[in-house]
This record gives C-alpha cells, sequence and structure tokens, in this order.
C-alpha cells in the first residue's frame, strides 16, 4: 500500500536541504580525519601558514617579492614565521601559479582550493536531500 506523496514546501524543503548540507559537511570531514594521514593534514596546515608570511613579506618587500623557493628563515628572522619543524626531505615548499595568483605548493600533497570542497559538500548535499525527499515520499516537483 503506497501512500500519497507529500507536498514539500519551500520552508520545509529549505530546512531538509540545510539539514543535508550539515551532514554531508561533517561526514566529509569525519572522513577526511579518518582517512588522511595526520602529516598530510599537517602539509595543508603549513600550506596555510607558510601563505600567510610570504604574503606579509611579498606586501613589505615588493622590490624582490617570494615567486618561487620559500627561503623559510628569511621569514623568521623578519618575524612573519615562527620556526616550523617537519621533515624537510619529504615535504618541500613553494609558491606556484594557480587560478588565483602566486599560492605555496607543496610537493607532496596539494590539497582543492576550499571552493572546490564546498562546491563537492554542495552536490553531495544536494544528492542527500533528493534521495532523503524520494524515500520520505515528498513530491520533488508539482505533478500539477
Amino acid at each position: 500500500m503506497d501512500s500519497k506523496p507529500k507536498k514539500l514546501t519551500w520552508k520545509t524543503g529549505l530546512l531538509i536541504y540545510a539539514a543535508c548540507w550539515v551532514f554531508t559537511f561533517m561526514s566529509v570531514y569525519i572522513l577526511r580525519q579518518v582517512l588522511i594521514p595526520r602529516d598530510e593534514l599537517d602539509c595543508y596546515a603549513r600550506i596555510q601558514t607558510l601563505q600567510k608570511a610570504v604574503d606579509l613579506w611579498n606586501a613589505a618587500n615588493p622590490s624582490k617579492p617570494v615567486t618561487e623557493d620559500i627561503d623559510e628563515n628569511a621569514l623568521v628572522q623578519a618575524g612573519y614565521l615562527k620556526p616550523l619543524t617537519y621533515d624537510h626531505s619529504k615535504h618541500y615548499y613553494f609558491v606556484g601559479e594557480t587560478a588565483h595568483g602566486l599560492r605555496v605548493k607543496c610537493n607532496k600533497h596539494e590539497d582543492n582550493p576550499l571552493i572546490l570542497k564546498l562546491t563537492g559538500d554542495t552536490l553531495l548535499a544536494v544528492l542527500v536531500f533528493i534521495v532523503f525527499c524520494i524515500n520520505r515520499k515528498y513530491a520533488l516537483f508539482d505533478p500539477s
């Protein structure tokens, strides 16, 4: 015995979608923490730290910007960076061209930009939303 489809209102739809988005965002975050090795997650954090230091250096020294190799000692001496301890033979940081200009990269692990992560989370949330609505017998489109 099939039950009659329920009409999905904007308010209900937006609330369900928001819950689906939070669910998928948290799921992706947890899976990322569980599946990506700690060393690689630390690499992502160092990229952000180095990017801030390079941006400060480039703003203060427009005549000699950091555009390729990063001299961490110079950044530390200038006060833009605290000394970092990591395996230098495993991780090599440099500045490379991206769609958003010059950005710090790592030779071993390069993370997707935030916009790609959010786009992926949003697309997963749409998928979860559709599956949830179908299972709860919500009419996604008005049949009339």
